[in-house]
């Protein structure tokens, strides 16, 4: 997962919108959804809600900086 796909997957975590999103990350929605996407194929999940729960559970994991 790239640095920027972890920062969506966490905001999705804190249930935050995809135009909420993209103005804190200073992106396009579109890009957003583009992340999103991507990140849901790589986790295994389909939907926002499995990539939120995902992003809960494994919040430790996330949060840490990649190596």
């Amino acid at each position: 997962m790239t640095p920027r796909e972890r920062q969506v997957l966490i905001l999705i975590g804190q249930a935050a919108p995809n135009r909420a999103i993209s103005r804190q990350l200073a992106i396009t929605e579109r890009t957003v959804k583009a992340h999103l996407a991507n990140l849901m194929m790589k986790v295994g999940v389909s939907t926002r809600i499995e990539a939120a729960i995902f992003a809960y559970v494994h919040h430790h994991a996330i949060r840490r900086p990649a190596a």
